[in-house]
């Protein structure tokens, strides 16, 4: 049996083109040169570019307790920057860092360690100490610093292995230093200037000298490059040591770049992930916002293209300000002053950009959260009213997404259906794609009633993994039990089908959209699909055609249920599907070709559980139409209908 290392390897390397090759050639001979060889990068000067940062922090909310993945962390408590906080396991901590396993259970889980190591509590903890002026908030920050400098010598362990987890830790060490510059113990204590001289400063060299040398290029330039120029450049907007010149200048070029890359001119993030929008936009925000600290504003261009991501973040929000969940999402945020994970950061994103460029269309809410305070300090006085929203069904025909919705604003009632047609991900491994061409995803009045399952894990849980990112764990169709692209490795993803919309148009009364794909061209089998929202009987009705050259191909069609929904047959292949926060109820009428039976999860296997957030998971239901095909080609009638249940 081959290895699983060894065939992860094999399938990588069908992913790259020549010019990769000898790119990761050369970072392998480096990496064998850096193992036989520590190094450990010295600063021989630096100057700290001051910046006036006024911000109100008595007026500020910092939440707790601090969780990671759900569950609760207190940051005095952490003595082990190495330990898996779910499992208990614990990564080799002076193993040069580019050999550690993490594609296995082996150790536990990188991704909650890394979780732990971007340093989240720090920044609302000297909020705290700003507020209480109470030097134990101080000493706590410091002590975890020199923990972690000592834990983690240069190119050991586990934290030195990802360029974008040492970003984010320069990102949110910008933010803590911005918030001691103007505090007079801090800048006078010998203690806090020892600390400065011994720890932070060395710690933040290091940091900008891995991040200039490590960047995800060619399949792997999506979010991850974007965190490794934004890191950069703010870390060398701030710290100047001989070399963050150059730095800065590489890093601006890379964000200017990457905007125009990852976003499509209608600002649709190109990793088809909707939770990582607010991730990956997050890092360009913060990025231009430093540079007007420091007088170094990014290109016309760029402005537009971030306004572009804006607009869409806008117009995919849902009446109750939730999006709609399609491909991985892992809970990522870059800063967390208020010690929030459960904030909704698509609408601080929004409140922050209203502020920046006074658009009061994209004003969410009337209050500010700590992390807009914090990212339009430097504006001064920022208030901006809401404008009313006008809601209205668009259809995005090149880059695969359409969003139909008939809202009424004075009732807050609104029907939200969200069509996927888009590609698998961005670039050749697609890493944070699902296989979900063609899937649909419904909220009532805010509510999901049809969802995407979510995302629960990437490198441990294998048998969830494959699942959660499975064509059968979207509402789409299915052809023979198999996905319509093959997941090679937790990200990887190969054979890509090529996903359209084929048509659209939308007005008052209805609203009608046709995808297609050829994710199942191997099996000589086409599926396309029609969505008509007809807005006068609120009514959505889906027609799926399937197109094979011979019969006797196996169907699945399932529709997966939010766990809040409650289920209740009412005829034959018919459901009625409510929400105990709405009134109104979805009653869903599948194909009579079709044999109907609600799924529910089970500790047995993964089908039927729901992941509200990484590492998390809830049981749930779907319904799921099964057929084999007498013919070459049929088409199934599946119709949603929208009533409200009056009480008697």
């Amino acid at each position: 049996m081959i290895p699983t290392r060894v065939k992860w390897y094999y399938y990588r390397l069908q992913t790259m083109q020549p010019a990769e090759w000898a790119f990761r050639g050369k970072q392998w001979l480096r990496k064998q040169k850096e193992k036989r060889k520590p190094v450990n990068p010295v600063f021989t000067g630096v100057s700290v570019r001051p910046f006036d940062f006024s911000f109100p922090y008595e007026k500020m909310q910092v939440g707790g307790p601090y969780t990671v993945f759900g569950k609760e962390l207190d940051p005095s408590a952490i003595q082990d920057f190495h330990l898996d906080i779910f499992s208990g396991k614990r990564f080799p901590q002076n193993d040069f860092s580019k050999n550690i396993d993490i594609r296995t259970d082996r150790h536990g889980s990188a991704k909650v360690v890394w979780e732990v190591n971007r340093l989240h509590y720090l920044l609302p903890l000297l909020i705290r100490y700003r507020q209480e002026n109470n030097p134990a908030h101080l000493d706590l920050f410091m002590r975890l610093m020199r923990d972690w400098q000592e834990q983690n010598p240069y190119l050991r362990g586990i934290n030195w292995y990802s360029n974008i987890e040492v970003c984010l830790r320069l990102i949110n060490w910008y933010w803590c230093w911005n918030i001691l510059e103007s505090d007079e113990h801090w800048q006078q204590d010998e203690q806090c200037q020892a600390f400065r001289q011994q720890t932070w400063l060395p710690l933040i060299y290091q940091h900008c000298h891995y991040a200039s040398r490590n960047p995800s290029l060619y399949s792997s330039a999506n979010n991850h490059l974007v965190a490794e120029y934004a890191g950069l450049w703010i870390a060398t907007l701030k710290w100047q040591f001989p070399e963050s010149a150059g730095w800065n200048s590489y890093a601006k070029a890379g964000l200017e770049r990457e905007i125009l890359l990852q976003y499509s001119p209608a600002g649709i993030h190109r990793e088809e992930a909707s939770v990582y929008i607010q991730f990956a936009t997050d890092f360009f925000l913060q990025s231009m916002i430093a540079g007007q600290h420091y007088g170094s504003p990014f290109s016309a261009a760029f402005e537009e293209r971030l306004q572009a991501a804006f607009h869409y973040i806008a117009q995919l929000m849902d009446i109750r300000q939730q999006v709609p969940h399609y491909g991985d999402e892992d809970d990522g945020r870059v800063i967390l002053p208020d010690n929030d994970h459960r904030s909704n950061n698509f609408v601080s994103l929004l409140n922050t950009a209203a502020l920046l460029w006074k658009n009061a269309d994209w004003k969410m809410s009337a209050t500010t959260d700590t992390k807009t305070a914090l990212l339009t300090a430097h504006l001064g006085e920022t208030a901006l009213p809401i404008a009313a929203k006008k809601y209205h069904s668009v259809c995005f025909r090149e880059d695969g997404h359409a969003i139909l919705r008939k809202t009424d604003s004075v009732q807050q009632q609104e029907i939200y259906c969200h069509f996927d047609a888009a590609p698998l991900g961005y670039l050749s491994i697609a890493a944070h794609g699902h296989a979900d061409a063609l899937s649909v995803v419904l909220h009532i009045d805010g509510y999901p009633f049809l969802t995407d399952p979510g995302t629960f894990a990437y490198h441990t849980h294998p048998e969830h993994r494959k699942y959660f990112t499975s064509t059968l764990a979207h509402n789409t169709i299915t052809i023979d039990q198999t996905d319509q692209a093959i997941l090679a490795g937790p990200t990887l993803w190969l054979q890509h089908y090529k996903a359209q919309i084929d048509q659209c148009t939308l007005s008052e009364t209805t609203d009608t959209v046709t995808g297609s794909h050829n994710g199942y061209r191997q099996k000589q089998i086409m599926h396309s699909r029609t969505v008509r929202f007809d807005k006068t009987t609120d009514q959505l009705i889906l027609s799926d055609t399937i197109q094979g050259e011979k019969a006797g191909y196996h169907i699945a069609m399932p529709f997966h249920l939010h766990p809040d929904i409650q289920v209740k047959q009412t005829a034959a292949n018919c459901y009625r599907l409510s929400h105990p926060a709405t009134k109104r109820v979805v009653d869903i009428q599948m194909d009579r070709m079709l044999q109907v039976h609600r799924m529910q999860a089970n500790e047995q296997g993964p089908q039927g559980w729901y992941s509200p957030s990484f590492m998390q998971k809830q049981p749930s239901s779907f319904l799921l139409g099964e057929c084999t095909s007498e013919k070459k080609s049929l088409v199934l009638t599946t119709t949603l209908t929208i009533t409200t249940l009056h009480e008697h």
